[in-house]
């Protein structure tokens, strides 16, 4: 692990299922950490680990000079932003914004105009990996932005994840991202189809699961899921609602490029009915449950 520079302090705006191992990570790599949340009680959890908190994001922005943020949403970053004590009227020019959050490229192009009128820097960071695989340090980070910026912010990054990759100067991070979850939503129902087909066979699913594992298919994406369709446990490692949204933006990026994507809008559908039965919050793999009980 890289040592930090000294005395740096880093802020951390949203302290959800991803953001709070991230911000634990960085106070246990040496970092001074402010962070912020609209829940009180995920600033609260993190204060034994070394994380300070903050009551509102430009209280951040008046302590640090280098913020991640990581919400849920296009509308939820314009909040933290430039919302009613929002990060950028406590931000001191030349400071940076690395943002983790998972937005459409033009969404992402507004947030990035508005940063930069403010006087500070924005680094797109989009994040490859489950709240599990933040804790323990092994996500992949896509990044595009300004490349002095990505250089700077390369021992943040090395302290936080496995891996990191620049692809460009502006959104395109962004859209890699959206591409990317595309394929783990299409890819889990794939996998799920399969398991209830050998669930159909009278093979042990356990056994199946073990030897995809180790086939031409196998991943870490496959082994990761496993032990949850195995168990029949569907702890949100990350929620069906997000699959969903992940999903909405490469349907609409597909209208965009007047691009038909028949197999995403197929997988789409699936995930829908899940939330239609209550599932939103689940983890996405709780879709096996629609092969189990198909009517309900």
């Amino acid at each position: 692990m890289p040592t930090p520079v000294p005395h740096t302090s880093i802020g951390f705006i949203g302290l959800g299922s991803l953001g709070a191992p991230l911000a634990r990570n960085l106070a246990a790599a040496g970092y001074t950490v402010t962070g912020h949340d609209v829940s009180e009680q995920a600033v609260t959890r993190l204060a034994g680990d070394g994380v300070a908190g903050a009551g509102s994001a430009d209280q951040v922005g008046r302590r640090c000079t280098v913020v991640f943020t990581c919400v849920r949403s296009s509308a939820d970053l314009e909040q933290v932003l430039s919302g009613p004590g929002g990060l950028l009227s406590g931000l001191a020019p030349g400071s940076a914004v690395l943002d983790l959050s998972t937005l459409s490229p033009e969404a992402s192009a507004f947030h990035a105009k508005a940063v930069e009128a403010a006087g500070s820097r924005y680094l797109r960071v989009a994040v490859s990996g489950s709240a599990a695989a933040a804790a323990a340090r092994q996500v992949s980070f896509i990044c595009s932005g300004p490349s002095d910026l990505y250089e700077s912010s390369a021992p943040l990054l090395d302290a936080l994840g496995r891996s990191r990759t620049h692809v460009g100067e502006g959104d395109e991070a962004r859209s890699i991202k959206i591409a990317v979850n595309m394929l783990v939503g299409i890819g889990l129902v794939a996998l799920v189809e399969a398991v209830a087909l050998a669930d159909g066979l009278g093979i042990d699913r356990r056994r199946f699961l073990d030897v995809v594992e180790q086939s031409a298919v196998g991943s870490p994406f496959v082994s990761a899921k496993a032990t949850a369709l195995v168990e029949r446990d569907y702890t949100p490692a990350a929620s069906l609602a997000l699959m969903l949204k992940d999903l909405d933006l490469a349907l609409d990026a597909g209208q965009a490029t007047k691009l038909t994507l028949p197999v995403t809008e197929l997988a789409h559908k699936l995930y829908d009915e899940c939330r239609e039965r209550g599932w939103a919050e689940r983890d996405f793999a709780c879709i096996a449950e629609l092969y189990e009980s198909p009517a309900g």
